[in-house]
Parts: structure tokens; C-alpha cells; sequence
């Protein structure tokens, strides 16, 4: 039983911490520690229905599941995921022919397009192509476009030093020194005997020389190398001229009717050297 006074004393110093303590904030200073016990009585009653709820849930879902024996055979295999059982190749996969072959088309019999791609010709090969063309010009123009394509193709593949010969003989030429000239060409000769047109600047220059038997000669070794040049026949025709041997010039003139028909479209030429050749007809 508590004593009058002491009552007494616990009320005055409520008052006192209610009106003067940091805490008189809220005026409910002896109410903390209740409130203090509800709260965590409260969370720790959430907490236990949060955990029974779990344990609820999983034992429904054990019960939902079906129990899997030990024995159960398991699942099917989907067929796309199965096996497929290798089969031997058939006839046509047998009859094919390794990658990079040409195969034939099966409605023409020709090979495919990879296979028809050309492949690039030699200069020799070109050469002999664009003689097969100026033989059928049908005009002086593409005649005259044919044999600049001609010339530029056999000088081809010269070198710098048998170009430097080459304009060092013309040269020598335009300044009255054809013996200079014809010891230019004898030099480029040396370096690259193998060029035909190097034989027929030879002769033109053993031609303005005088020395018209070794122009034949050197025209001899350039038709060996290059038959079908109509410019070297030309030439022969008129070193045979000035020889003063008609027949032989008759003759290298029709030869060059043969490769370039529109280079005497008139036959005038031709003519006049049948004349020197058999006289005039009666």
C-alpha cells in the first residue's frame, strides 16, 4: 500500500517532467513504455501470420504436386529432337562432281557461267584476232582503227631502253644520218631480237641507208616472227620496187591486199605494179 506522501512526490514530479523536460513535447511521458510493449507485441503477431501463411502455402502446393516414383519411365523424346538415321546418298548426290567443276546445264549441255568466263588472250593472241578483223574491214576508218590498235599491241612489252633506241634512230633519220640510225636499230636488235617490229624499223632505216638488200633481209626476219603484218608487207613491196624487181613487189603488194583490203581500195597501186611487173597489156 503506498504511503499518502509518496503519491504525492510521484505525482509533483509528472508535473515537473511535463512541463519542464525535453520531452513535454508529446505530455505523455509515463505512457512510453506501454506503448512501447503494444508495438512489438503487435509486429511480433504480424510476423507469426506471415509465417503461418507460408507454411500453409507450401504444404497446399506438396499436396497439388504429384509424387514422381522412382520407377517412372521418363518423358518422350519430341521427334524434331530425335535422331535422324543417315540414308545413303542417293544417285544424282553420287553422280555430283567435286566444288570448283563445271557442271553441264541439263537443257543445253553447257557448262555453267563461272565455267563460259573468258579467259584473258596473250598479245600474240590478240594480235592474230585484230588481223582476223582488218582482213574483213568494211572501211578505210575501221581499217586505219584496227592497224593503230595493231601497232600499239607489237610495241608492246619494249623497254624503256629500246624505246630511247627507237627515238634515237628516227631522230638520226631527220637529221640526214641514216647510218646512225641503222646502228640505233642494230642496238635495239641486241636487247630484244624476239620483236618483229624492231626488224621492220630496221629495214626502214637499212631503206633510207640504200642498203636495200639488208632491208629485205631484216623484212625476212620480221614476217618469220609476224606474218600476218600488213605494214611489213608494204614495206617489202616498195624495197622490191626500188630493186626493180616487179614480180616480188607485185607479189608482197598482194599479200597485203590479203590482210587489209581497204589499203588499196581502188587497186590503183595494184595495178600500176602488175604494169611493172608484165608491162603494159595490149
Amino acid at each position: 500500500m503506498p504511503y499518502p506522501a509518496h503519491s504525492g512526490w510521484l505525482k509533483t514530479h509528472d508535473m515537473c517532467a511535463t512541463r519542464f523536460s525535453a520531452c513535454r513535447r508529446n505530455g505523455f511521458l509515463r505512457l512510453k513504455a506501454p506503448l512501447r510493449f503494444y508495438a512489438r507485441a503487435i509486429c511480433g503477431a504480424l510476423v507469426l501470420g506471415v509465417s503461418v501463411c507460408s507454411a500453409a502455402a507450401l504444404c497446399t502446393v506438396a499436396q497439388a504436386a504429384p509424387v514422381v516414383s522412382s520407377t517412372t519411365p521418363p518423358p518422350p523424346i519430341p521427334a524434331a529432337a530425335q535422331p535422324v538415321p543417315a540414308t545413303p546418298p542417293t544417285e544424282a548426290q553420287q553422280q555430283r562432281p567435286p566444288n570448283g567443276t563445271a557442271v553441264p546445264s541439263a537443257a543445253t549441255g553447257a557448262p555453267t557461267a563461272s565455267a563460259r568466263t573468258p579467259k584473258p588472250l596473250r598479245v600474240d593472241e590478240q594480235i592474230a584476232q585484230l588481223a582476223d578483223q582488218l582482213a574483213h574491214a568494211k572501211t578505210p576508218e575501221e581499217a586505219h582503227r584496227l592497224e593503230g590498235m595493231l601497232e600499239t599491241l607489237r610495241a608492246a612489252n619494249l623497254t624503256p631502253t629500246t624505246h630511247l633506241l627507237l627515238r634515237r634512230a628516227e631522230k638520226d633519220v631527220a637529221n640526214n644520218k641514216p647510218d646512225n640510225a641503222v646502228d640505233a636499230m642494230a642496238d635495239a636488235l641486241a636487247l630484244q631480237p624476239d620483236k618483229a617490229i624492231l626488224w621492220r624499223s630496221s629495214a626502214q632505216m637499212r631503206l633510207v641507208a640504200g642498203d636495200l638488200n639488208g632491208a629485205v633481209k631484216d623484212l625476212g626476219s620480221a614476217l618469220q616472227r609476224d606474218p600476218k603484218d600488213s605494214q611489213s608487207w608494204s614495206l617489202l613491196a616498195t624495197v622490191e620496187e626500188h630493186r626493180n624487181d616487179g614480180p616480188a613487189a607485185l607479189k608482197a603488194w598482194q599479200k597485203v591486199l590479203e590482210l587489209n583490203p581497204m589499203a588499196d581500195k581502188n587497186h590503183k597501186r595494184l595495178d600500176a605494179l602488175h604494169i611493172k611487173a608484165f608491162g603494159q597489156p595490149t
